[in-house]
């Protein structure tokens, strides 16, 4: 017995505005990250700070792409059993976790071939 396929399948979308800039999602610059560079070519930068009167973890600024980013935040939040997210800039993204892990964070991401300002 063959089975048909009847499911309608439309590709036009409504192209809303932006929360964030403004523009229509189509022209929206926020949405997209910056340059993606080879791991090895920057230079990571991580500080234990105070935001609202809880301690945080803030690491970047990463040249990957979001998806990328999305895995990285993924493991690192299940790995020291925390909450976080990604802040995206004009250039790349930031990598914020809540609580104090500044060495452990770092050890995860030289293990995946990052690099560390001195």
């Amino acid at each position: 017995m063959v089975q048909l396929d009847f499911s309608a399948k439309f590709s036009d979308r409504i192209d809303c505005v932006c929360k964030k800039c403004g523009e229509l999602e189509s022209a929206c610059i926020c949405g997209k990250g910056g340059e993606s560079k080879m791991r090895d070519s920057y230079f990571l930068g991580i500080n234990e700070e105070k935001a609202k009167g809880k301690d945080i973890t803030r690491c970047g600024i990463f040249f990957e792409e979001k998806q990328a980013m999305q895995e990285i935040l993924k493991e690192a939040k299940k790995k020291f059993s925390c909450g976080g997210s990604l802040d995206q800039d004009s250039k790349g993204f930031w990598l914020i976790l809540q609580g104090r892990h500044k060495d452990a964070l770092k050890a995860l991401l030289k293990a995946q071939k990052f690099q560390f300002k001195k």
